[in-house]
C-alpha cells in the first residue's frame, strides 16, 4: 500500500480486530519515519562521529581488589598491664581511702560540710512561680503536652 493510504477496516470485524489493525498501521508509519530519518544523516549509536574524532572518555570504575578473608588479621601485640610490682602501693592506697571514708567525723568536719552546702546558690531550689514563667514558655509547655500527652479521646474528664 502506498504511504498515507489507510486500509479499510473489515465490515464484520469486532473492536479488538479494528484496534489491532490501527496499531499495525501505526507501527508501519513509525517504521517509515525511522527509515526516512536514517537516510537524512542521523547515525546509529554504535557508529562513530564523522571525521573519525572520538571523545576520550575516562572511566570512573576501579578494578576490584580481591582479598581473602580467611587470613588472620594483623593486630598489634597486647600490652601487658601488671600491678604485681606495685601491689604493696596499691594495697596501701586502698587502705588509706577506706580509713578516710569510715573514720568518725569530728565537729570540725561537720562545720566544714555545713559551710560548704550553705554556699550553694539558692536558685537551685527556687520554684518556677518564684522566677516567673513567660508566655512563650507556657505556650511551649502546652504544645509539648499535646504532642507527648495521651490522645484527647483517652484523657480523663477533669483534664478536658
Amino acid at each position: 500500500m502506498p504511504a498515507g493510504t489507510r486500509r479499510p477496516s473489515a465490515p464484520g470485524a469486532d473492536a479488538t480486530q479494528r484496534e489491532g489493525l490501527r496499531l499495525e498501521e501505526l507501527m508501519r508509519d513509525l517504521g517509515r519515519t525511522l527509515d526516512q530519518a536514517a537516510g537524512t544523516g542521523s547515525r546509529a549509536p554504535d557508529r562513530g562521529l564523522p571525521g573519525g574524532k572520538q571523545k576520550e572518555v575516562e572511566s570512573l570504575e576501579v578494578a576490584p581488589v580481591v582479598r581473602s578473608l580467611e587470613t588472620v588479621p594483623v593486630r598489634p601485640e597486647r600490652r601487658v598491664f601488671d600491678q604485681d610490682d606495685q601491689a604493696e602501693a596499691v594495697v596501701a592506697r586502698r587502705l588509706k581511702a577506706g580509713e578516710a571514708q569510715w573514720a568518725p567525723r569530728t565537729r570540725a568536719d561537720h562545720r566544714a560540710f555545713d559551710a560548704r552546702i550553705r554556699q550553694e546558690a539558692p536558685d537551685k531550689t527556687a520554684t518556677s512561680a518564684a522566677r516567673g514563667i513567660t508566655v512563650r514558655q507556657l505556650r511551649n509547655a502546652m504544645v509539648w503536652r499535646e504532642i507527648l500527652g495521651p490522645p484527647v479521646s483517652l484523657r480523663e474528664d477533669d483534664e478536658r
